[in-house]
């Protein structure tokens, strides 16, 4: 008597499903990285917004603020717009993430406003 036909061997099974797993776990890391590097350019505008809403503030300190936050979260080519007005600070954030596969989706870019601070005469 032969032996009963259950299916594909043990073999084909595991040459299936390894790159199944693989894609997945290196999707996830992928994934994490990118978010990770969202987090960090809001975590630099947010902090080149404030700076630039203080009274008396330069807008190259604020850049400068934004720029080392940046740089110090791993990202690279990195561009920190700013747009002061008399009410407003804008801070634009731009990077690259580095990740293991570029599919287009290393840029980042994360915005922040902030109210300026106002001179009050009594």
């Amino acid at each position: 008597m032969g032996r009963p036909d259950r299916g594909m061997s043990g073999s084909v099974q595991w040459a299936v499903l390894v790159p199944v797993i693989l894609f997945t776990v290196l999707g996830a890391i992928q994934a994490g990285l990118w978010m990770h590097g969202r987090t960090v350019a809001s975590h630099a505008a947010i902090a080149a917004a404030e700076e630039a809403a203080l009274l008396g503030a330069s807008e190259a300190d604020a850049r400068t603020l934004g720029t080392d936050i940046a740089a110090s979260g791993g990202l690279t080519d990195i561009q920190v717009l700013l747009v002061v007005d008399a009410n407003n600070a804008r801070a634009t954030v731009r990077g690259r993430m580095p990740t293991f596969v570029d599919l287009g989706q290393t840029r980042v870019s994360e915005q922040a406003t902030r109210p300026r601070e106002q001179v009050t005469r009594p």
